[in-house]
């Protein structure tokens, strides 16, 4: 393996919520099971398709991603099994899906709560015979390919509705991992906002756009609905308009930024950013440790530090 686990990962994130992903996926990417991702839009779960494929045994194969949601319905069937000539008006010649050209890899199927019943039902077939036919075919093809799915949607209420069937969600969950959104990993911006800028610079020549202190202090109070790609796409527009520095005015969101801190001092952004998710959380410190990626021993140690107190007791937050 050319690159180790190691490697794929340091860029990423090393809050306890996310290293749990990471272990997750370090766990099934040797095996063959087929693996659900869940998450809210913009978690990083085609980051972490890509990284299952690219420490499995089946690196050396093709990595091939279909967003089900970006298809109209009488497309996504011929996109995913491929369809013979004259299979439909236009057809004049045949052409491969993404299963086949997936074949010896992985096939991505991101937002496949989104498909027609229909063709969950040919996907269900295809999970179970591992055989296919193209689009006005008769030949049943067969394919080897390893399947990721995933999806922002809550699976049981669209098994309720009735647009997503359950006998398909047991083949597809065989193994499931769920990604925290980013405000539950508060302590991984920092890290995050290093490889971004980092990467910019690669792409563009020079050293990376520097973060003042108002900019730290915007990103890590920010709610991020849009999480790691909302944060992404913040700071590539920031990088752009710097001038080697990036100030808070340079953020997109920064009109908006539900906190003002009282100094630029990085200790009292750290006291400011704790402070607000232990009172969002009534003080309990379970959940604010969970919200903040930290340890229950490391925000322990940030709450003596910061000499914060809960105001239910005498003593340091709550259990």
């Amino acid at each position: 393996m050319t690159q180790t686990f190691a490697d794929l990962t340091s860029a990423l994130g090393s809050s306890p919520a996310w290293q749990a992903v990471l272990g997750a996926a370090a766990r099934v990417a040797p095996t063959e099971a087929t693996v659900f991702l869940q998450g809210e839009s913009g978690t990083g779960k085609e980051v972490i398709a890509r990284l299952i494929h690219r420490i499995s045994p089946r690196r050396s194969g093709p990595f091939v991603a279909v967003n089900c949601a970006a298809l109209p319905e009488h497309l996504l069937e011929s996109e995913l099994f491929g369809y013979e000539r004259g299979a439909f008006t236009g057809a004049q010649q045949a052409k491969a899906g993404q299963i086949e050209l997936a074949v010896h890899g992985v096939l991505f199927l991101d937002e496949v709560t989104e498909m027609s019943l229909a063709a969950q039902v040919k996907l269900l077939r295809f999970l179970q015979e591992h055989e296919y036919q193209r689009l006005g075919g008769t030949r049943l093809q067969k394919a080897d390919i390893r399947i990721i799915a995933a999806s922002n949607r809550d699976l049981g209420e669209a098994i309720d509705r009735g647009t997503f069937r359950k006998d398909l969600l047991y083949r597809l969950q065989v193994f499931d991992i769920m990604l925290p959104p980013l405000r539950e990993r508060v302590a991984d911006i920092p890290q995050l906002a290093e490889h971004f800028l980092a990467e910019f610079a690669r792409t563009v020549g020079g050293r990376p756009a520097r973060l003042l202190d108002d900019a730290f202090s915007a990103l890590v109070t920010h709610d991020w609905p849009g999480n790691v790609r909302e944060l992404r796409n913040v700071l590539e527009r920031a990088a752009i308009l710097s001038d080697g520095e990036i100030s808070c005015s340079a953020l997109a969101f920064c009109t908006r930024c539900r906190a003002t801190l009282p100094t630029a001092d990085l200790r009292s952004t750290e006291r400011v950013s704790i402070e607000r998710i232990l009172r969002e959380t009534d003080w309990n410190k379970s959940k604010a440790a969970r919200r903040l990626g930290l340890t229950r021993t490391q925000l322990y140690t940030r709450l003596r530090r910061h000499g914060l107190q809960s105001p239910h007791s005498d003593k340091v937050a709550v259990a």
